[in-house]
């Protein structure tokens, strides 16, 4: 059995699949990795990557529509020790496998995760898509055990995976299967080398229509959890969450030194974009997820 499997899922296609693996070809081949791509959308697709990547297995999934179920059923696949969890927006560097395996060698984890770095986008818009979906995982990023790591960028000892499946197919890990994971005890790790780069470019009406679904989605599954006023409060104070977010998002830019002057050339649609992401978690949290999780890309 390989020692690492990697898991891919890809709704959106060429061209960002395709660079995702092209990332991961030579590490993969000289670690002898297991690499799965679960591919959604019609049958045709699933072959022509299967014909460009030969050495990759290529799930058909037609019938999966949501991100995490896709996932699962990579997992469900992979025979290896660990599974790697990689966003198709995503490129690794060409240590990121060596650099996991080597910090899980250190300890018994759950799971090792590390930053999201930028791609040096030439679009303004990429760098708001940037800033507003990865300020969390920006780098530098600390090393040392953890509660907070991102599902773009981590490797999972498949045990932690298998024996949660019940978890891995609504909403977003980070949400559902991490804090269980702490819960029972087992540890989170995070590891500043073991970095991605995330890419572009991302036409900004898709990008806004994509947020708003992912936070409908995000904030219709957190609610299940929540208490009847907790959700109303949220609702009440809806209007004045904007401004907290994007204050929070350039605190973590300025205090990182994380590109600033970038961040500032986006701040004009930063705005926007932010009153989206509030716009889709304020119906989530009153009408709950419908449908949304199944049209995020």
């Amino acid at each position: 059995m390989p020692k690492i499997s990697v898991v891919v899922a890809s709704k959106v296609g060429a061209p960002f699949i395709d660079q995702c693996l092209d990332s991961i070809r030579v590490e993969a081949h000289a670690l002898g990795a297991e690499v799965i791509v679960v591919a959604a959308g019609p049958d045709s697709y699933a072959a022509r990557l299967a014909a460009d990547f030969p050495w990759a297995r290529i799930i058909p999934a037609p019938d999966i529509r949501k991100v995490p179920a896709l996932r699962r059923r990579g997992v469900e696949e992979a025979t290896g020790e660990y599974v790697a969890i990689v966003e198709e927006h995503c490129s690794a560097k060409d240590d990121w496998l060596a650099t996991a395996l080597a910090a899980h060698a250190r300890g018994r984890y759950a799971a090792v995760g590390g930053p999201i770095a930028d791609f040096d986008y030439d679009n303004v818009p990429d760098w708001v898509v940037y800033f507003l979906e990865y300020n969390s995982a920006l780098p530098p990023w600390p090393a040392g055990e953890t509660t907070d790591l991102h599902d773009v960028n981590i490797v999972y000892r498949r045990e932690a995976l298998t024996t949660h499946a019940e978890l891995l197919d609504e909403g977003y890990w980070p949400m559902t299967l991490h804090p269980t994971l702490v819960a029972k005890g087992m540890k989170l790790l995070s590891v500043p080398g073991m970095l991605v780069y995330h890419r572009g470019p991302f036409p900004f009406g898709y990008y806004l229509r994509q947020r708003y679904l992912f936070s409908r989605a995000f904030a219709g599954v957190r609610a299940r959890n929540q208490s009847v006023l907790r959700r109303w409060a949220y609702v009440l104070g809806g209007p004045l969450v904007p401004f907290f977010l994007l204050a929070r998002i350039a605190l973590t830019v300025f205090r990182k030194r994380c590109r600033v002057g970038k961040f500032i050339c986006a701040l004009p649609l930063l705005g926007p974009a932010v009153v989206v992401l509030v716009a889709g978690e304020w119906v989530g949290c009153v009408l709950g997820p419908g449908d949304a999780l199944s049209k995020v890309e």
